[in-house]
């Protein structure tokens, strides 16, 4: 069963014009509005790593928690993502 995505890849956001100003600064306009007040991006979410990565799993773990996430263990109501590569199969039970 093919899953599709439901959030848009990065280049895919909608960022204000090229007449606005610069694209580096509509992306850290889109960053800064995304962080909220913590000032991190990923604060208050839960991430999940499912199968094989290209990077350790203990990296990916610290970069989510340098952008205010957490990274757990098994998938509940609560996790935000599941982050994982094209070819790994997963059954969750909510």
């Amino acid at each position: 069963m093919k899953r599709e995505r439901i959030l848009p890849k990065a280049n895919e956001l909608l960022l204000p014009s090229a007449s606005q100003g610069s694209a580096s600064a509509a992306r850290a306009t889109v960053i800064a509005a995304a962080a909220g007040p913590s000032g991190k991006p990923l604060s208050g979410l839960r991430f999940v790593v499912i199968g094989r990565t290209l990077k350790k799993k203990a990296d990916i773990g610290k970069l989510i928690a340098e952008r205010g996430g957490k990274m757990v263990a098994a998938v509940d109501d609560k996790v935000a993502a599941c982050i994982s590569t094209e070819g790994a199969h997963f059954i969750a039970e909510l």
